[in-house]
C-alpha cells in the first residue's frame, strides 16, 4: 500500500510539473480609471456614522437614505435624497441610478459630483437582497460589518490612486452567433447563464460588456458554436496542459487518471489516483475539453462547482448531463461528474485502459468537440445500426432537422438565415440540403420557416461520415414561367402564393397570372411589353 502511495503521488508531482512547464500568455486587459463619487445606500443613520471613514479613503458622499429622514436633521452642505433604490447598472467608474418615485423612477444624476450625473462607487448598507455576481466597484456590507467596510475601503483607495486593471476574458466572433437574426429568435443560451448582467441581445446579435464580464467563462461553456471564447486561460492553453500532465503521470507509473478541476485554493485535496488541474473559474472549460482529456487517457473527469454563482452551477450540470448521455451512446461509461467533495469522485464510473488520442486545441470549438467524439467512438469501437445509427442528446449542441415534406416549398428561408450553412440549395432551387455536423440546434430554421415544416432533433450521430456529408432533406418540384418557361420557383411557392392572394384586389382575372411569371417577364407584362421569346 505504501509503495503505491509512493508511485501515486510521484506521479502527481509529475503531472503538476509538466503542467507548469507551459506559462500562461499574458492576456488582453480592461482599463478601469475610477473617481471620487460614492452613492451610499441604507438607513441615514448608519450612513452617517461610516461618512468620516468614507471620506478618509478620498471619497466624496452622497447619500439615498432608505429610512426617508428629515433632510433637515442632516448635516449641512450633505448631498443626500430619501427614497428606495429602483435601479442600478454600469461598473466601477460608470454606476448610473434611479430610486423609485410615486410616478415612476427618478434619475439620482442630482446627487453626483460629477457634471453627467455618474457615480463611482456605490457602498450599500441596506441589506436588500441581490442575485447574481455584483459589478466591480459595488460593495453590499451589512450594516455591523465594520472588517468588510475596512477592506472596501482600502481595496477603493489604492484603485483611486493607480486605478485599475483586470483581464478581458472572452473573446466574441460576432459571425459564428447563433443569437436572434432579422428579429428570428435563435439561440439564447449565453444570455440566461451569464450571472453578471454582461450580456444583452436584440435583432441582430449579441453583446457582451467587458467591464461587466468577471470571467466565470459560462458563456464559453454553453456558446454551441464557439462564437464566444474563453480567452484567460483560452482552452488550447488548458488542454495542452492537462495532455502534459496526464503524459507525465503516464511515464511516472501513476496507473488510470483522473483530471479533478478545482479552484487554485483546492489543487492540493487531490486523492489517490486523481490529478487536480487549477483554474480560478472552473466553468470556463466545457464539453468539448472535458471530452479531449478522456481521449487523452484520462479514466473520468470531474468538476468541482462550490462557490460557483448558481447560475455557473446550473450550466455545469446542464453540459455534464449532456456529456454522460453522449458517452453511454458511444457504449462508454458515464465518466463525467459534478463534484465538489473529494469523497465522493470514488464513485464516479471510469473508462478502461484504451488507446489514447493527443488532440490539438486550436479556437475551433466544433472542431475539437467532433475530434473528440471521434476518437472516443474508436475507442469504443463500432456501434449497431451502420451509417445512420444515432442516439437521444437531449439539450444537445448537435443534431438533425426534419423537414415535413407536405408542407415544405423549399422557400429557402431556413437557408438563408442558418448562420453555420447547415442548410443549402443542393445545386438547385429544387432540392435542401442537410449537413448534419454543422447544425448547432440553435432554432432558427425552425422559427423563421413560414409553413412551421422544420423541427429539430437533438442527437448523436455516430457515424463521422454520414455526419459531415450533405443529404437532401426536401425536393419539390420545379414551376416554369408561363411567359418564356424558365423554371423559377417551386410549383409549391408558387401554389401558396396564389392561396394567400386569391382574395386580393389587385390579384383577380388578368392580374392574377403574374404570379406565374418570372421576375423578368413580370416586369414586362407590367410595362405592356410582350414576354421574351
Amino acid at each position: 500500500m505504501e509503495t503505491c502511495e509512493v508511485m501515486t503521488h510521484n506521479a502527481q508531482e509529475a503531472a503538476r510539473t509538466a503542467a507548469a512547464g507551459l506559462p500562461a500568455p499574458t492576456p488582453e486587459l480592461v482599463h478601469f480609471a475610477p473617481g471620487d463619487c460614492a452613492l451610499l445606500i441604507g438607513p441615514a443613520e448608519t450612513l452617517l456614522k461610516r461618512l468620516e471613514a468614507v471620506r478618509l479613503a478620498g471619497l466624496r458622499p452622497a447619500l439615498l437614505c432608505t429610512d426617508a429622514p428629515d433632510l433637515g436633521s442632516l448635516p449641512r452642505g450633505l448631498r443626500a435624497l430619501p427614497g428606495e433604490l429602483a435601479a442600478l447598472s454600469g461598473w466601477m467608474g460608470a454606476f448610473t441610478a434611479r430610486m423609485a418615485g410615486p410616478n415612476g423612477a427618478v434619475d439620482l444624476a442630482p446627487l453626483s459630483f460629477h457634471a453627467d450625473g455618474h457615480f463611482d462607487w456605490v457602498l450599500d448598507f441596506s441589506g436588500a437582497p441581490r442575485t447574481g455576481v455584483a459589478p466591480l466597484g459595488h460593495y453590499a456590507l451589512a450594516a455591523d460589518d465594520f472588517p468588510g467596510l475596512k477592506r472596501a475601503l482600502v481595496e477603493i483607495a489604492g484603485r483611486l490612486r493607480a486605478g485599475f486593471d483586470k483581464p478581458r476574458y472572452f473573446q466574441l466572433e460576432a459571425g459564428l452567433c447563433a443569437h436572434d437574426r432579422q428579429g428570428i429568435p435563435g439561440c439564447d443560451a449565453c444570455l440566461s447563464a451569464c450571472p453578471a448582467d454582461a450580456i444583452t441581445g436584440d435583432k441582430e446579435g449579441v453583446r457582451i460588456e467587458p467591464h461587466l464580464c468577471q470571467g466565470c467563462g459560462t458563456c464559453a461553456l454553453v456558446c454551441p458554436s464557439g462564437a464566444v471564447r474563453y480567452a484567460h486561460p483560452a482552452r488550447g492553453f488548458s488542454l495542452a496542459r492537462l495532455q502534459a500532465a496526464l503524459a507525465a503521470w503516464e511515464d511516472a507509473g501513476g496507473g488510470p487518471a483522473g483530471v479533478w478541476i478545482v479552484r487554485p485554493e483546492r489543487a492540493a485535496e487531490a486523492p489517490a489516483g486523481w490529478l487536480t488541474y487549477a483554474l480560478q473559474e472552473p466553468a470556463s472549460l466545457g464539453l468539448e475539453t472535458w471530452l479531449a482529456v478522456l481521449a487523452a487517457g484520462a479514466a473520468r473527469v470531474a468538476v468541482a462547482a462550490d462557490g460557483l454563482p448558481d447560475e455557473s452551477r446550473r450550466a455545469l450540470a446542464q453540459q455534464i448531463a449532456i456529456g454522460r448521455a453522449l458517452l453511454e451512446g458511444l457504449g462508454l461509461a458515464p465518466a463525467l461528474g459534478l463534484i465538489d467533495d473529494g469523497d465522493g469522485l470514488a464513485s464516479l464510473p471510469a473508462l478502461p485502459a484504451r488507446q489514447t488520442v493527443k488532440l490539438s486545441g486550436g479556437d475551433d470549438k466544433r472542431a475539437l468537440l467532433f475530434a473528440a467524439i471521434d476518437a472516443l467512438a474508436a475507442q469504443a469501437g463500432p456501434r449497431p445500426g451502420g451509417r445512420e445509427a444515432a442516439s437521444p442528446l437531449p439539450g444537445g449542441p448537435m443534431g438533425a432537422v426534419r423537414i415535413h415534406a407536405e408542407q415544405c416549398t423549399l422557400c429557402a428561408a431556413c437557408v438563408r438565415i442558418c448562420p453555420s450553412g447547415a442548410l443549402a440549395l443542393a445545386g438547385s432551387m429544387s432540392k435542401l440540403a442537410f449537413t448534419e455536423q454543422r447544425c448547432l440546434q440553435c432554432g432558427l430554421c425552425a422559427h423563421v420557416c413560414p409553413e412551421k415544416a422544420v423541427t429539430l432533433e437533438p442527437r448523436l450521430l455516430y457515424s463521422a461520415q454520414a455526419r459531415q456529408t450533405p443529404r437532401v432533406v426536401a425536393e419539390a418540384e420545379m414551376f416554369a414561367c408561363t411567359g418564356c418557361g424558365k423554371p423559377f420557383a417551386t410549383r409549391a411557392m408558387i401554389e401558396r402564393s396564389r392561396a394567400m392572394m386569391a382574395s386580393h384586389p389587385m390579384f383577380q382575372g388578368e392580374q392574377a397570372k403574374l404570379m406565374t411569371l418570372c421576375p423578368d417577364c413580370r416586369q414586362r407584362a407590367m410595362a405592356g411589353c410582350p414576354p421574351r421569346p
